[in-house]
């Protein structure tokens, strides 16, 4: 019964792969036929169709002169638009060779796949640390059981409550060294968050320089943090705070209130973040280079979420 059962869809197939020979032969003699009969107006759109191709260049090759050169009505060879088409043919065969070439190793190296392909030991936490997880980045001893290796993981005290307008650029100017460079970052970012700065670009700016100190101080904390970019951070802090071109008055005022009603610095900086939080601009991912830094402020931030 099997048999009997299959017999059937081989002589269906074999029928079918019949007439498609039989349809591609008709189709050729079609071709051949009108070749044969129109080849005085066919050859000379074929040569127009080279050329185009080509940049006129085809004119300079033997089948380019024969075709752009036969006197006008006079047929054309049977064989000739076959032999011509032998090169064009093979170059087009290598092109889409290549072309396959590339997309099949892209496919093998950069595919979604392959990248998150898991590794031999499979997505144990030994495996997944040594892969993805420098040494000393993420994980650190408690605060309490060892002295800082960086002066940005000591509690900062708020000095903005010193001050009687943060308004005045001057009297701000004069306390900005004092407040650690990671902190400048969050604040400028908070900030702007919070009362939105008119000039769009700076916040690109301090993000950029943020994750360049990060980086340095998650592959050395001991290592200093350039002057350059420092002095970046605290600029763009300035700004944020007295800057008033263009602003949201109000909200501004209201920052200056959260910034200057506690003496942790980073309790200003989570209270700046939830009143980002509450207008729907703060954008956690701006904070994702902090937890190089100050984790625990971080989460502070992110908690939020």
């Amino acid at each position: 019964m099997t048999a009997l059962h299959r017999k059937p869809a081989a002589t269906g197939s074999a029928g079918r792969i019949v007439g498609a020979g039989v349809l591609g032969m008709a189709t050729l003699a079609m071709l051949g036929l009108v070749w044969w009969s129109l080849s005085p107006i066919l050859g000379r759109v074929y040569a127009g169709i080279r050329l185009a191709e080509t940049a006129t260049l085809w004119r300079f090759t033997e089948w380019g002169r024969y075709f752009t050169t036969m006197p006008a009505g006079q047929p054309f060879a049977f064989v000739s638009i076959y032999k011509s088409s032998v090169s064009f043919g093979l170059v087009a065969s290598l092109l889409t060779a290549l072309i396959g070439y590339l997309a099949w190793r892209k496919r093998s190296r950069e595919h979604i796949e392959v990248i998150i392909m898991a590794p031999r030991d499979g997505f144990a936490h030994d495996a997944i640390s040594q892969r993805f997880v420098p040494a000393d980045r993420l994980v650190r001893p408690p605060v309490a059981e060892r002295e800082p290796v960086n002066s940005v993981l000591a509690p900062a005290a708020n000095p903005f409550t010193a001050l009687r307008d943060l308004r005045d650029a001057r009297a701000v100017e004069t306390i900005v060294d004092d407040v650690p460079w990671h902190l400048a970052a969050v604040l400028f970012l908070t900030i702007d968050a919070a009362a939105p700065l008119r000039d769009r670009e700076v916040r690109n700016a301090v993000l950029k320089a943020a994750r360049i100190a990060a980086n340095g101080y998650a592959g050395d904390p001991k290592a200093e943090v350039p002057a350059s970019i420092v002095s970046v951070l605290h600029g763009h802090m300035l700004v944020a705070l007295t800057d008033q071109a263009g602003r949201d008055m109000r909200a501004l005022n209201q920052v200056h209130g959260m910034l200057g009603s506690t003496e942790d610095l980073a309790d200003a900086i989570a209270a700046l973040a939830a009143m980002a939080l509450a207008v729907n601009r703060l954008f956690f991912p701006d904070y994702a280079w902090l937890r190089h830094v100050d984790p625990s402020l971080q989460s502070r931030i992110t908690d939020y979420g």
